[in-house]
């Protein structure tokens, strides 16, 4: 065999290597989703789904995360809107896998995140939806930041739509005036950070407080340096919860439990979630 053809060969096989050795591209897709719903919004709802659109759905059922935006002061293009959560969603939707679908209201309540969750759940039992049959309507997560916060943890009984909500992980919650933390019909994380002075202790304790009374149980979990908005330095803590949560996985919860077990992170935990 002459040198020409070994050498020629030779690169063959390492560009064979390095294709093998590279890793596979997440793919996602999304969807914009309006309408009317029976809140005080209109149903305004962004779907992240951890699979290509053009390929569709590779799994047989995928739980729900449904997420709600923290107040953006009236302003539908600030900072609090979706846009600023995406790359969150997105990861969080791919981890999962999950189907992660958004209420994109500014001001977003309790009935914007049961719409946007209703109109999820009617497809799964729509034929001809891209969601027919492939969505886990027996485990379903709620969360949100701020205001959001506060929306999913009122949500969290899953009422009046009669939902059975499987687990809440709220950030930075807004509270606890208008929220009824104290009926969930699963344990709730309440993450939050000391440096917060928009939603600070004096406001997301006492919804830790009521939600001790929903005979579930839940975590208060507070990160030392974290402000109103840091919510980066809260990784790898959602992923975990929603692996432990909705996917069943223990090593997850252990985890978990490590490293809110440790600084910068001070951790309380109600009955029943220790």
């Amino acid at each position: 065999m002459n040198r020409k053809l070994i050498l020629g060969l030779f690169v063959v096989v390492i560009l064979f290597v390095g294709l093998a050795a590279r890793p596979p591209q997440d793919e996602f897709s999304e969807q914009e989703v309006d309408g009317h719903s029976q809140g005080n919004h209109k149903l305004d709802c962004t779907v992240i789904r951890p699979w290509d659109s053009s390929v569709g759905p590779g799994k047989s059922e995928y739980p729900i995360i449904v997420w709600a935006n923290g107040w953006g002061g009236n302003d539908n293009a600030g900072d609090d809107t979706t846009l600023f959560y995406k790359e969150m969603l997105i990861e969080w939707a791919l981890d999962g896998p999950y189907i992660v679908i958004a209420a994109n209201q500014w001001s977003v309540q309790e009935s914007d995140v049961l719409a946007c969750l209703q109109w999820i759940v009617d497809q799964n039992d729509k034929r001809g939806s891209e969601y027919y049959g492939v969505v886990n309507t027996n485990k379903i997560g709620l969360s949100g930041h701020s205001q959001g916060g506060g929306a999913v943890v009122k949500a969290g009984d899953g009422e009046p739509n009669g939902f059975d909500i499987t687990t809440v992980l709220t950030m930075n919650p807004y509270g606890p005036g208008w929220v009824n933390a104290g009926s969930q019909d699963g344990p709730v994380l309440v993450l939050t950070g000391a440096n917060d002075v928009a939603t600070p202790y004096s406001w997301t304790y006492p919804v830790f407080e009521a939600v001790q009374t929903n005979g579930i149980g839940g975590l208060y979990a507070v990160h030392q340096v974290v402000g109103h908005n840091d919510l980066d330095f809260y990784k790898p803590v959602p992923m975990l919860w929603w692996q432990y949560t909705l996917n069943g996985k223990v090593g997850a919860g252990k985890n978990l439990k490590k490293i809110l077990g440790n600084e910068p992170w001070h951790t309380q935990y109600t009955d029943g979630t220790d």
